[in-house]
């Protein structure tokens, strides 16, 4: 049975064995199944919002902090100064979420890569909202960050922002963001 919104548990809670059996349904994760994460947690935020969660090509790049529309990054001459791309991206009035999906779980070489990866593009989403803060009032982005690794980490992930964008930016896990939505 595939996972469904009332699965919903604590990010710290999600561990390898969890997402195995809810989101893998008793299989193994990687590969061809790798995308049912990301599926299960876009399936979550369109319940909580109460409309669809369209996919992005939206990028930050690294140097200018500018947000662009970047389809394939590794065909461009500058293709390392882009972050991956936004997950989703929906509107409420006129106010537009983007969104970053994350789930991390177990320990390792992989993972504590994985996680700087997410810090950074956090960081970078920070220095966005600072460079560009007068075109920012109708833009937030949210970062949902499940799995047991990122919720031991998520203390150190949110030192990636200011008290100053605390109120642009959100990081938390989905279970978080349905207790206190609108953030």
């Amino acid at each position: 049975m595939p996972a469904r919104y009332s699965d919903l548990i604590p990010g710290a809670k999600m561990s390898k064995e969890w997402r195995k059996k809810v989101i893998g349904e008793g299989k193994n994760m990687g590969g061809a199944t790798a995308s049912k994460v990301e599926k299960w947690q876009r399936l979550c935020l369109e319940k909580i919002v109460k409309q669809k969660v369209a996919k992005t090509n939206l990028r930050l790049n690294h140097s200018t902090k500018k947000l662009e529309v970047v389809p394939r990054p590794s065909t461009r001459p500058d293709e390392f100064e882009w972050t991956e791309d936004f997950d989703g991206e929906f509107y409420i009035g006129k106010t537009r979420y983007l969104v970053n999906f994350k789930m991390i779980v177990g320990a390792g070489g992989a993972q504590t890569r994985s996680l700087r990866e997410v810090y950074h593009f956090i960081k970078c989403q920070e220095a966005h909202v600072k460079k560009f803060n007068v075109h920012m009032k109708d833009t937030k982005f949210l970062n949902i960050l499940d799995g047991d690794t990122l919720g031991n980490k998520m203390a150190a992930m949110r030192l990636a922002q200011t008290k100053a964008t605390v109120s642009q930016i959100y990081i938390g896990d989905t279970h978080e963001l349905k207790k206190s939505w609108p953030f």
